[in-house]
């Protein structure tokens, strides 16, 4: 959602918890809208764009515009976690204000995980699309088919079939389908042509352009029939961005985020990112790394897609408020061994833990690894910039 409130002789805009409803802003001119694509004519749009940013990030690829910035010069991106005063467009952090107070009882977090995410899984059943949940062979997806055993035979598992990048998702959803009697849909990869791939990158401002500018016409399909929920947003409850030599107190820089991202040095990535971390609330490391995660790869990543593909409805029943909340306030031995979707499954369903995750053995996976590294060499230099810190 993004919320527009008008009160008390204040008007702000909120966005939810990941700015799933993209909102951008130019300050000179006095214009708020969703993306680049909306504020802009043809002539402006291709004015202020800046094409050697894009180049230098890698957008057309793996990179993204963290910080507040957007892909067009003067036009600014509200960031999770912030609000924006339509006064004088500025903008400023209203959650979270403190650390979130680590949590006592784990039970009691994977049991309210569980009720929210069941809550919204009822709310699709009962609306007129059927409910289609992604299945893939990753940690979250999984999370959700546990979460959604109650509602068995009211829901379709998805899956996008191929290879390349799709030969695991492929192989192991499956078998998890077989094996579990699911209603299960195969959605063979069809590449986008590059009229398509435009539309969408357009749409969404030129802020992404990463595997589902290529792929998205395979979900079109079930766009008329389904309600689309993924598994996006359980990163956050695990440790994403934390190497296993890090504590709560160990030196974080602008610097060192730069690096964790896999993120070139470029002055004007640098000055945005130390405009965020300046105004950071008064968390240690481990909340440093959850909220440059959250607020600047979940949200100008993620989030920033909303208007590329308006065809079908596309929901992530863990980014909510409360439960990236419960998900920050997990205990770093949980986050650090992705245990909250561990435990969900093995409380749930517990024959999915059956299954390996995002594996097809040692000697598959580093092949599925190889041809991704031919297809796009960029990776190997962003992997380079992970290992400097």
């Amino acid at each position: 959602f993004l919320l527009i409130l008008d009160c008390g002789g204040q008007t702000r805009i909120y966005p939810d918890c990941s700015a799933q409803v993209p909102c951008v802003w130019d300050a000179e001119a006095g214009l708020v809208g969703s993306t680049a694509h909306a504020l802009f004519d043809d002539a402006t749009y291709e004015a202020r764009l800046d094409r050697r940013l894009l180049a230098d990030l890698g957008v057309e690829g793996e990179g993204w515009l963290p910080g507040g910035l957007t892909a067009h010069r003067g036009l600014m991106r509200l960031l999770p976690g912030h609000l924006l005063d339509l006064a004088d467009l500025t903008t400023r952090r209203f959650w979270p204000l403190a650390p979130i107070p680590q949590a006592t009882d784990t039970d009691a977090v994977v049991a309210e995980t569980v009720s929210l995410v069941q809550a919204q899984l009822q709310a699709v059943i009962d609306s007129p699309k059927r409910l289609g949940l992604a299945l893939t062979a990753g940690h979250e997806t999984r999370l959700l088919l546990a979460c959604a055993r109650p509602f068995a035979g009211r829901f379709d598992t998805i899956t996008v079939v191929g290879q390349d990048r799709h030969t695991i998702d492929t192989s192991i959803a499956r078998r998890i389908g077989r094996d579990m009697g699911l209603n299960h849909v195969e959605l063979p990869r069809r590449d986008s042509t590059r009229a398509q791939y435009d539309l969408f990158v357009r749409r969404g401002g030129h802020c992404n352009a990463d595997g589902n500018s290529h792929f998205h016409p395979s979900v079109w399909p079930i766009a008329a029939t389904h309600t689309f929920l993924g598994g996006l947003g359980g990163e956050v409850g695990r440790a994403f961005l934390w190497r296993p030599a890090d504590g709560p107190a160990t030196a974080m820089s602008v610097d060192t985020l730069t690096n964790r991202f896999g993120l070139p040095k470029i002055p004007v990535v640098t000055e945005a990112l130390t405009r965020w971390y300046e105004a950071l609330p008064p968390v240690d490391t481990y909340g440093i790394l959850d909220l440059a995660y959250l607020e600047n790869r979940m949200g100008p990543w993620y989030a920033v897609q909303f208007c590329s593909d308006p065809t079908l409805v596309r929901m992530a029943p863990l980014f909510t408020y409360r439960g990236v909340e419960l998900m920050l306030s997990l205990p770093p031995d949980w986050k650090r061994e992705s245990r909250l979707g561990h435990e969900i499954i093995r409380r749930h369903w517990p024959e999915l833990l059956n299954y390996p995750f995002n594996s097809l053995g040692r000697w598959r996976d580093t092949l599925v690894k190889l041809q991704k590294v031919a297809r796009n060499p960029r990776i190997v230099l962003k992997k380079l910039r992970k290992l400097r810190t």
